[in-house]
């Protein structure tokens, strides 16, 4: 289990059956912006990359590239009497929403789930709200942990 710590001390956890993002509130389930994107992504041909190495920012950006197979996005929403501090938000229950993919201009591509994180896969988490970097990419061992890259922005 990895934990980003911003200085608010909000934070987002990733597992591969929830995320928690603090980040996200009452008043932007108003205006639709408590999002996320979930984004599977491959290794680029003739790269390789280790997951338990310290890669820097190019390390990832340069080597892995997005897997069209699976990408799944949510406006995210919870019961009034629900809190965003602790809230799981899984990917293999029904939370209340529905998840979208393909494409967020396609709305007839709508599912209760996406299902966990599978192992020995990397995912990009993007669209988390104001939480001061611009991705979160993750890898799922095949113990189901999590190694988390944080990347901050794109002139790295």
């Amino acid at each position: 289990m990895c934990i980003f710590a911003s200085c608010s001390n909000e934070t987002v956890e990733i597992t591969n059956q929830y995320i928690i993002n603090q980040h996200w509130n009452k008043k932007n389930e108003e205006a639709s912006a408590n999002s996320i994107t979930i984004n599977k992504m491959k290794i680029k041909k003739d790269s390789t990359i280790n997951p338990f190495s310290d890669l820097s920012q190019a390390d990832i950006l340069n080597k892995l590239e997005e897997d069209p197979s699976f990408m799944h996005y949510a406006n995210i929403k919870i019961k009034q009497v629900e809190s965003y501090k602790d809230k799981k938000i899984y990917f293999n229950q029904d939370n209340g929403f529905y998840w979208g993919s393909k494409s967020r201009h396609n709305s007839d591509d709508k599912a209760k789930t996406i299902g966990v994180l599978q192992p020995n896969n990397w995912y990009k988490f993007s669209d988390l709200g104001s939480i001061g970097l611009s991705n979160i990419y993750i890898y799922i061992d095949s113990a189901n942990n999590v190694h988390r890259f944080n990347i901050m922005s794109a002139n790295w």
